[in-house]
């Protein structure tokens, strides 16, 4: 009776330490992917700002070339006058 106690306090233990060593075993895996993922988002938010500084600069030049079309039409505009005035001097 006693040995049979023994032997599957024996078979617990051995159980446990078994468990314990797969639990550490996917401990360490879940820390290396915790790193690997941890350095990935890193180089995501690096891309995103870098994106959006990007965003900004064509924005940016949007802005001026709208600009530059609006000062284009009204140059084309007073030229167009001028034209039709040396038109009608002649």
């Amino acid at each position: 009776m006693q040995d049979d106690a023994l032997r599957r306090l024996e078979e617990k233990v051995l159980a446990a330490v078994a468990r314990i060593q797969e639990l550490r075993q996917e401990n360490e895996r879940l820390l290396a992917e915790r790193s690997a993922l941890a350095e990935e988002v890193a180089s995501l938010r690096a891309e995103v700002d870098r994106v959006n500084e990007e965003l900004d600069r064509a924005r940016s030049m949007a802005a001026r070339v709208e600009q530059m079309e609006q000062k284009r039409q009204l140059i084309e505009e007073k030229v167009g006058g001028l034209l039709a005035k040396l038109e009608a001097l002649e």
